[in-house]
């Protein structure tokens, strides 16, 4: 592996050139909900978060009736009093069954006395202890697994005995702070046009983005994400938008549309967008595909790819944090590259270079996809020169199986060789330009993925016209 490599190549040209257009959020999760109760009235039924509990609250113990006024435990002075209650408990369930996370914060405050208090969750099976209260002070619990369900619950009981008449505990701003998935959007495009070389050409003549639980994004990212040709396409957002800001990046043929702005913005921003050619005579069709989501799009896979910097991560542990992503509910894995278009788009248009699904670490010499779909698949036989069984893209001299042993593919750095070809590395990496910079991660094609409708495709055709303009209308005049 470490020994001089060709220098830089430029990239292929392709004739099909698709543009991506990507909305991005924060994360995988809806606007985040409350269920809680905060004491202000003397009621067992408050209900003072966003949604309501599934019940009132429910007291149990000798002598004890479900009374917010009376009792050992009841709603004083603007909180809940409990006293005198060595046997009493007091309980209140919530329906958690779709819910992502979780988190319940409370406060309290000892007043007298030397007695505490558990608070417990419903872990499906029963009531177990999650704090100890004791003193003056505040709650903050992230709910695990098991007590997240339809049949949550959190109940108050005694964690000490020997109450005496006057030793007293309030608690207060019982809440939980809830979040659900995201609900993927419905990206519906129209577009069907000619481009004139010298001219320019919207990248889609209607869009319409429709979304159950967002109205607004933070950012829009338009790639032309096949066939890209560095120095001759180009992006631009024209007209005016005052909450939008664009920037080019020429490495990977993106634009970004930065907000925040609504999805009714982003869509004048989008029909705004122009795609242009500097090249004289350019040929071919280009596919505009226009998808809701940070991932890249690659129409000819229907796939969705993603680079994850993490320099210094080995093969095995990208493997790992590739298999624990999701996207919009498709299962991340290790890239499993297919094709010379799936491998350009991959690493030469790419926004860093890492690790990708393949290794021979079974058999020396048997190259094998070992992650998603195309698990098991042997691609390469040999080292230096072997025989292609699929598709490979090995950089020049590889793979050499260099210096002890070199297992796992990486993509290789623009510095030494053929840009977005392979090279072999040891599971930790190499040094300098050889050293592991993170991985890439594809979402698709796995058995129980869901059908997203996330993406709209429309097309321009490059004919040999050319545009005569006037004071009045612009024409495109057809050679024939």
């Amino acid at each position: 592996m470490y020994h001089p490599r060709l220098a830089n190549v430029p990239m292929r040209t392709l004739q099909t050139i698709s543009i991506v257009v990507s909305f991005f959020f924060f994360c995988h999760l809806s606007g985040q909900e409350t269920i809680a109760d905060n004491f202000q009235t003397v009621s067992y039924s408050n209900n003072d978060g966003s949604l309501n509990f599934l019940t009132n609250w429910a007291e149990s113990g000798s002598g004890e009736t479900t009374d917010p006024s009376a009792g050992r435990i009841r709603v004083n002075s603007n909180e809940l009093r409990f006293r005198n209650m060595d046997s009493a408990t007091i309980t209140r369930t919530l329906d958690l069954s779709t819910v992502v996370t979780a988190t319940l914060t409370l406060d309290y405050n000892r007043t007298s006395g030397n007695e505490s208090i558990a608070v417990q969750l419903f872990d499906g099976t029963s009531y177990s202890t999650i704090a100890t209260l004791s003193g003056t002070g505040s709650l903050s619990y992230d709910l695990n697994a098991n007590q997240i369900s339809a049949n949550s619950g959190i109940r108050f009981i005694s964690a000490s005995g020997g109450w005496g008449n006057s030793e007293t505990v309030f608690i207060d701003d019982v809440l939980f702070t809830i979040a659900y998935p995201d609900e993927p959007p419905l990206v519906v495009g129209s577009g069907d046009q000619v481009y004139c070389p010298g001219s320019s050409v919207p990248v889609a003549q209607s869009i319409t983005i429709t979304d159950p639980d967002d109205t607004s994004t933070t950012a829009v990212y338009i790639q032309i994400s096949a066939g890209y040709v560095n120095g001759e396409d180009l992006l631009t957002l024209t007209g005016s938008h005052p909450n939008i800001t664009s920037t080019w990046d020429a490495v990977q043929g993106e634009l970004t549309l930065q907000g925040p702005a609504t999805y009714a913005e982003f869509e004048l921003a989008v029909l705004a967008t122009e795609y242009s050619s500097s090249a004289a005579a350019p040929t071919g069709t280009r596919q505009f595909s226009i998808t809701v989501g940070e991932a890249n799009f690659l129409p000819s896979t229907g796939h969705y790819y993603e680079f994850v910097s993490d320099p210094g991560i080995s093969w095995t542990d990208a493997q790992i944090a590739a298999d624990n992503r999701t996207y919009f509910g498709l299962q991340g894995y290790l890239v499993t590259l297919t094709s010379q278009e799936e491998a350009d788009f991959s690493g030469s248009q790419a926004q860093g270079v890492g690790w990708i699904g393949a290794n021979d670490v079974a058999v020396e010499g048997e190259w094998r996809w070992v992650t998603g779909p195309e698990a098991g698949t042997q691609f390469w036989n040999g080292g230096i020169g072997g025989t292609e069984l699929t598709f490979a893209f090995w950089n020049t001299g590889e793979p050499n199986n260099c210096c002890g042993g070199e297992d796992y593919a990486h993509i290789t750095d623009n510095s030494v060789g053929i840009i977005g070809s392979w090279n072999d590395l040891p599971n930790g990496g190499g040094g300098g330009a050889y050293a592991s910079q993170g991985y890439v991660v594809e979402y698709g094609g796995t058995t129980g993925d869901p059908t997203l409708n996330i993406t709209a495709t429309t097309t321009i055709s490059i004919s040999g016209c050319r545009m005569i303009t006037n004071r009045r209308i612009t024409y495109r005049v057809h050679p024939n």
